[in-house]
């Protein structure tokens, strides 16, 4: 892509560079001025090109000269949809965030019902004041695997003793994903009712499980008036475990390997957390090959959830699973991130791994290990 945009650079009159192309594509200048009315399509940058990018910030973490693509690519689509130039799936995601607030198009009075399950009630935040407010975010309210993740934080927060709330139907998508597909007028609708739904609660400080919400949330939010201490759900549970709020000391015996999650990992810097709480739970850490800031995307980011895959290739959660099953007797896969459950318990049984590797998110292992029983039996078979 950046080739392609150092072509176009060249092809314009003297004075048009690659890097004035690229400065007016990132401030916005570049469009409906004519200056970048040729940069896709035709011989410029192909439209599959731009909707193919993950946004997991990799290209951005390795590159030896110092070009950030991301914003780059954000701009582009912007542009792309404008024109009306995208995936038919997309566009029906986006017009049922607009409409429903959530992309799972459920009734908004919906999105709390995950907690009916649960022994006792969780506040309701816009109506007495908490120490921690939940921001839940969409998969971790209505994905039917992803509530059950959700119940088991509630109720580790219950039994640490944790003062907290959620904004029920007071929620709104954080369109941390909206805005990476170049929607940006919805973005800045569902950010603005965000922060008047918060800043009418009282709290301390966000806690949520989704790394999308939680930048969005925390770098994108003040922008727009919403200024709050955001952090992730492991640095929280990390400080109970270190407080004995919540006692599961060498409980887990598993062997595991962790995926870290993009937005946690490359866009917040964000990596000890988990693997501080899988140590303290007595599980074996056996690394990846591509972890940490290389980590490899689970291939939801960027609104690719929302797109198809070409059928018939391999998609990057497959490839990740693929990784995962070739380290010595590894026995769960887990993660911290609601997409990230939704594409790897699906990735597991598409590439055939069910019987040689199990998914847990972070949460359920706690959980696990404050029960001193396992949760789901486990058989342990040597992965090769």
């Amino acid at each position: 892509m950046i080739l392609e945009l150092h072509e176009h650079a060249h092809e314009r009159p003297t004075g048009s560079r690659i890097g004035g192309l690229l400065g007016a594509l990132i401030d916005g200048t570049a469009n409906g001025d004519g200056f970048a009315a040729n940069v896709i399509g035709g011989d410029g940058v192909h439209a599959e090109t731009v909707w193919s990018c993950m946004q997991c910030n990799a290209c951005v973490e390795i590159c030896p000269v110092g070009i950030e693509q991301a914003p780059i690519i954000n701009q582009l689509r912007r542009r792309l949809v404008e024109e009306g130039v995208l995936d038919p799936n997309l566009q029906s995601t986006l017009e049922v965030i607009h409409k429903s607030g959530n992309s799972f198009g459920e009734n908004r009075r919906k999105r709390g019902r995950w907690t009916q399950e649960l022994d006792f009630e969780v506040t309701d935040a816009r109506k007495q004041p908490v120490d921690v407010l939940w921001f839940v975010g969409d998969y971790a309210s209505f994905d039917s695997r992803s509530q059950r993740v959700s119940r088991s934080l509630a109720r580790l927060f219950h039994s640490a003793g944790v003062d907290f709330g959620i904004l029920y139907d007071g929620e709104r998508n954080s369109g941390n994903d909206v805005r990476r597909v170049g929607e940006e007028g919805l973005f800045e609708s569902l950010a603005e009712q965000n922060i008047a739904t918060i800043a009418g609660c009282e709290f301390n400080r966000i806690v949520t499980t989704d790394p999308h919400s939680l930048n969005t949330l925390r770098n994108e939010y003040p922008e727009l008036g919403g200024s709050w201490t955001v952090i992730h759900h492991t640095a929280l549970l990390l400080e109970l475990i270190d407080a004995g709020r919540l006692d599961v000391s060498d409980r887990l015996t598993y062997r595991v390997t962790y995926h870290d999650p993009c937005h946690l990992g490359r866009f917040l810097g964000e990596y000890d957390a988990p693997r501080r709480i899988l140590e303290l739970l007595g599980c074996t850490l056996i690394e990846m090959p591509r972890n940490r800031d290389n980590s490899f995307c689970c291939g939801a980011g960027g609104g690719r959830i929302w797109i198809a895959d070409s059928p018939g290739q391999e998609r990057p959660s497959e490839n990740r699973i693929r990784e995962a099953v070739s380290l010595p007797d590894v026995q769960l896969f887990v993660v911290s991130c609601p997409k990230d459950v939704t594409m790897y318990e699906d990735a597991i049984k598409t590439s055939g791994n069910s019987e040689r590797i199990q998914l847990r998110e972070l949460t359920e292992l706690i959980e696990e290990a404050l029960l001193a029983e396992p949760a789901i039996p486990l058989a342990h078979r040597p992965t090769r």
